[in-house]
């Protein structure tokens, strides 16, 4: 799988087996909660079961056969079941986990889902992770549970993802402007190094990820820049790390793409 993300060499992650892997599950929905430190790594895996994947603070990326995706503490992902998926924590993360039975997860569908998490749905999430795994099945529960599955067939879908791509062409631009995205050649100056046309490459970007190659490098951009925020760096440096001209480059890129300016993302 190639990533399209900031998913760096795998031995400079800590490497944890999932915490838990049930041969069926105990209860039609079993919460899970986790504290993970900087540089942790899930491993790949996948079970019969669905799952909605839910930061409370810091940023994962969670990667998938369907692509890369930046998890936020406002956004959530919806994996189907038999989904193989691994988790990348850069930085701390404090993770919600639910796990939901098939039948109960049939109205969200068969594919990954990155999902707008809204004030209801956040505050559903959070109050069903802190349930014993041994919790009690009652009809209290069960309310809880259904308006769950209410909200999250309801919650918008978002963009905040890269696509798997496997084009030979396209891995030399993806693979350097993942580790240097401030990285300044032109779509022109690629062609020349990967012996195709701007127009073909151009092309290409569109058929894989529905945008040209500047979009695309400009929602690369944005990406990579949840991370950095999240880190704590400051706009300054995270303006000439991703290759922007100034401070207020960043911030117009920002907010055309999510709506805000960093500092008010961060105030979420």
């Amino acid at each position: 799988m190639t990533d399209s993300l900031s998913i760096q060499t795998k031995s400079t992650w800590h490497q944890q087996s999932p915490s838990r892997l049930y041969p069926s599950l105990p209860r039609s929905v079993l919460p899970l909660s986790a504290e993970f430190k900087a540089m942790t790594q899930i491993i790949s895996h996948s079970h019969p079961w669905s799952q909605l994947s839910y930061s409370c603070v810091g940023v994962m990326h969670i990667e998938t056969d369907a692509g890369i995706f930046v998890i936020p503490p406002e956004q959530a992902l919806w994996l189907p079941p038999g989904m193989a998926h691994q988790h990348f924590c850069k930085n701390k993360v404090s993770y919600r986990s639910l796990y939901i039975a098939p039948e109960l997860s049939k109205i969200l569908g068969q594919q990954v889902r990155p999902l707008t998490v809204d004030p209801l749905l956040k505050s559903l999430i959070l109050e069903i992770s802190n349930w014993p795994e041994d919790y009690e099945e009652t009809a209290q529960t069960q309310r809880f549970i259904l308006v769950l599955l209410d909200r999250l067939a309801m919650a918008k879908s978002n963009e905040l993802f890269m696509p798997t791509i496997q084009d030979k062409r396209l891995l030399p631009i993806i693979e350097t402007l993942n580790q240097e995205p401030a990285n300044k050649l032109t779509v022109e100056q690629w062609a020349l190094k990967v012996g195709a046309s701007s127009r073909t490459l151009n092309r290409l970007f569109n058929q894989n990820y529905g945008m040209g190659f500047s979009r695309w490098k400009q929602k690369l951009r944005i990406l990579k820049s949840l991370e950095l925020l999240n880190s704590n760096s400051q706009l300054a440096e995270i303006a000439f790390e991703l290759g922007y001209e100034s401070t207020s480059a960043f911030i117009t890129a920002f907010k055309k793409h999510l709506g805000c300016s960093p500092k008010k993302y961060l105030a979420k």
